[in-house]
């Protein structure tokens, strides 16, 4: 909006003749070229003036100026005086800028200013140099009021205020509402985190909230919490086994240690003395005592394999293990018809000493179940597919009491007996299987049982038929 009342300013230069003026020193132009020269540029829109190279005034014209010969006298006294008081005073600037100016490079028909007159009105002025461009004699100066100007940008800010007021009171209303309805999940994800307990590990969030990023919060929030809940739940199975074990052992232990502190204190009160309670009481000591070396040993058997030692694996054929351990069997099995069926060669790669105990626990574990007179045994082999992949396959099965259905999940628990009273007369204390189930795992293998009670038991043991190093 400058740029064009500077443009319409500009166009007003054009009526002069600069190339006569700067053949003329501004000093020797008389009053009356003075004010033919105001005269041509002078509009009721704007007011003119002189200024020689010194920066004085030599003469000024305004909108409160009337020309002579267009009023003839005949004016209207009282209209003129309405103009004079409507009229915009020229505004003048100081000597200092003035000099600064005729100091510009070029004619200024570039250069504008903004300043106040003596009204406190506000005023764009343009100069145009006149004589040489580098030495000029004087200038010309050409102004208008720019309170048109003003009044728009002063509407327009006054407009842009008001919206920008406007759109911040909506954006403030909608942003709050925006704020509830997105921090309202927030806020009862936290009240519900806060609330949990460790009887409300069950609690889950809500994963519908009708917002993404909530809904992907609250999804990690119940994942995190069915994890602390798997955590606790373990936990709580570790430490009540803990404390059935510490039980069970402090049981068993008790049990051979009454027997022989008894024993010791029949032979102290005078039975050593008697030959034949003598040796009663000494072999029952030595029978307890192997019994608790028996059960210390098995312990410490479960204790290094529970810690994942480096087993030495091996590339066996499983039927000469068997035929190496089948004479203590058939010594283990008595009366019983221990029976083999084994398949030619079946090639494992396992730990030879370790599957030698497996059978011999699961066996003894088959006879203390199985009938004394009319008990059968088979030990048979066989290659199988199995989780899609082929393994050598140890199974022992027996025509005993079975397993009921509901300790099959626990006949791999330490101290667990389905016969307590028979495997304590045969000094079984509930651990053979457990070791088993630790070999196996040892050894990369699987196994698994199935039984019917008053039918019998069946042990399937899967051993791998190819080596892999990764094991």
């Amino acid at each position: 909006m400058y740029k064009t009342k500077v443009q319409v300013l500009q166009e007003r230069f054009h009526n002069i003749d600069f190339a006569s003026l700067s053949k003329e020193n501004m000093t020797d132009v008389t009053e009356s070229d003075s004010k033919e020269i105001l005269k041509n540029l002078w509009d009721k829109s704007m007011s003119v003036a002189l200024i020689d190279k010194n920066g004085e005034l030599l003469g000024k014209r305004s909108n409160a100026d009337t020309p002579r010969d267009d009023n003839d006298g005949d004016d209207d006294s009282k209209e003129v005086t309405e103009r004079k008081i409507e009229a915009i005073p020229v505004p003048i600037l100081s000597k200092e800028e003035y000099i600064n100016l005729f100091n510009e490079q070029g004619n200024l028909e570039h250069v504008f200013e903004i300043v106040k007159d003596k009204n406190n009105n506000s005023q764009l002025v343009v100069c145009r140099k006149i004589g040489d461009l580098d030495s000029p004699v004087g200038l010309i100066q050409l102004s208008t009021s720019i309170d048109d100007i003003d009044a728009i940008l002063n509407r327009e800010v006054y407009m842009h205020t008001s919206i920008s007021i406007l759109i911040l009171i909506i954006g403030t209303i909608l942003g709050l509402g925006l704020f509830k309805r997105t921090l309202k999940p927030l806020y009862n994800i936290t009240d519900t985190v806060e609330g949990i307990n460790v009887t409300d590990l069950d609690k889950r969030l809500p994963e519908e909230n009708g917002q993404l990023e909530i809904d992907r919060l609250a999804k990690s929030f119940n994942i995190m919490f069915e994890r602390i809940e798997s955590s606790f739940q373990k936990e709580q199975y570790i430490k009540e086994k803990m404390r059935r074990f510490v039980s069970d052992a402090s049981h068993e232990l008790r049990t051979p240690l009454t027997s022989i502190h008894g024993f010791v204190e029949v032979l102290l009160r005078g039975a050593a003395k008697n030959e034949q309670q003598l040796d009663l009481a000494l072999n029952s000591i030595l029978t307890e005592s192997e019994r608790l070396t028996k059960l210390v040993n098995d312990l410490l058997a479960l204790t290094r394999l529970e810690q994942n030692p480096v087993v030495e694996i091996n590339k066996e054929n499983i039927n000469n293990i068997i035929q190496e351990v089948f004479p203590q069997l058939q010594i283990l099995s008595k009366d019983m018809l221990l029976q083999l069926e084994l398949k030619d060669d079946v090639i494992v790669y396992i730990n030879k000493d370790q599957i030698k105990q497996v059978i011999f626990n699961i066996t003894q574990n088959a006879v203390l179940h199985t009938d004394k007179k009319n008990g059968i045994i088979v030990i048979s082999t066989a290659i199988e597919k199995f989780k899609d992949e082929t393994f050598g396959v140890l199974r022992i099965s027996d025509n005993g009491t079975g397993i009921t259905e509901k300790h099959l999940s626990k006949i791999y628990d330490r101290f667990f007996r389905s016969d307590v009273h028979r495997s304590r007369e045969q000094g079984g204390y509930g651990l053979g299987l457990s070791i088993v189930k630790s070999i196996i795992d040892s050894n990369h293998g699987e196994i698994r049982v199935e039984s019917e009670v008053g039918v019998g038991t069946i042990f399937s043991v899967y051993l791998k038929m190819e080596n892999n190093s990764s094991y």
